[in-house]
């Protein structure tokens, strides 16, 4: 990692926070940085997303994307500065000029109706490859033979669960930083049960839904 290193890294120690998107919060230590990027320490990157707001003493938003991982070590890009009243500016909302459409993407749900009608909308808000598995495993396998750029899979899968889809994928170094969006028909659940997903949408949902939990994850991040 050292060898590909862009710019020198200066060693420290500080505590910060991880803000996911939509809710929730996890410790971390900042143990190196750069110009443009840090070095974080974490109890687990298991559940952690690929884009997240680095925050410091509680009042300095930085949105992060996530270049590289292992079991307790992330290291990110920082891109951006914000204040917390700033904080809107940098959150994921209105990226979805420059998204990027020619991205591969896998719909994954057990029910073939539910697979037609998602990689359906996807098709028509412009993405031209979009693949369908209807089982986590196969998922798995589908997603380590093609490189993706997004995966959407339902949260209450037979006999993987989308859960324990989204467990696998991160415990992956090759596939763990790939975006997943939840879909799920359960309500009334809190942030902390999706720790983790770039997004997550509730059945039933349409276009406009679809696209603007997509355009969250993949368009760029503002500088």
């Amino acid at each position: 990692m050292a060898g590909k290193r862009a710019k020198q890294r200066h060693r420290v120690l500080r505590f910060a926070k991880i803000g996911i998107n939509g809710g929730g919060v996890i410790d971390s230590a900042i143990r190196g940085i750069s110009d443009d990027g840090a070095c974080l320490r974490v109890t687990s990157a298991l559940g952690i997303p690929a884009f997240f707001e680095l925050i410091h003493d509680d009042k300095t938003h930085r949105p992060c994307r996530v270049v590289w991982r292992d079991d307790n070590q992330i290291v990110v890009v920082q891109n951006g500065k914000s204040n917390s009243s700033e904080a809107q500016k940098y959150s994921f909302v209105g990226w979805g000029k420059n998204m990027n459409t020619s991205l591969p993407v896998l719909v994954v749900d057990d029910s073939p109706t539910m697979t037609k009608i998602i990689s359906d909308l996807v098709r028509k808000i412009g993405f031209v490859d979009v693949d369908i598995e209807h089982d986590g495993q196969s998922a798995l396998e589908q997603l380590r033979q093609k490189k993706y750029g997004l995966v959407l899979s339902d949260w209450e899968m037979e006999p993987m669960s989308g859960e324990q889809l989204f467990k696998e994928m991160r415990r992956d170094k090759a596939i763990g930083n790939i975006p997943i969006i939840l879909i799920t028909a359960t309500a009334g659940r809190g942030a902390s049960w999706l720790a983790g997903a770039a997004a997550y949408l509730r059945k039933p949902f349409d276009e406009r839904d679809l696209k603007t939990a997509i355009e969250r994850v993949l368009s760029p991040i503002s500088k």
